[in-house]
């Protein structure tokens, strides 16, 4: 079994925001995403009406400078105004060549 090294990107953000995160990512080289609706609480505690919102949980597999490209944008341009979180894992992944 053949597998290519990548960066497994995780967004969790406000629901607002999935527009422009899709957008940003793609302008700088995710080649698909996944997305999912999130749930959880944290140091900003948690959503206690629906008329908050709801948070996205946004992930893609790409390439180590693919993910500092984005991990840029998103620390430069969403970090101080909203409440937006980002890991990046390590990922041994099958049929990498399709996310490079």
């Amino acid at each position: 079994m053949k597998t290519v090294s990548l960066k497994l990107l995780t967004i969790i953000a406000d629901e607002a925001l999935q527009r422009w995160l899709i957008e940003d990512i793609k302008k700088l080289g995710a080649k698909g995403y996944t997305l999912e609706k999130a749930y959880g609480e944290g140091d900003s505690g948690g959503r206690i009406s629906q008329w908050e919102g709801e948070n996205i949980r946004l992930e893609m597999l790409v390439s180590t400078e693919t993910a500092e490209k984005i991990l840029d944008k998103i620390s430069r341009d969403y970090f101080d105004k909203y409440s937006i979180i980002a890991y990046l894992c390590d990922a041994q992944v099958l049929r990498g060549e399709k996310f490079l």
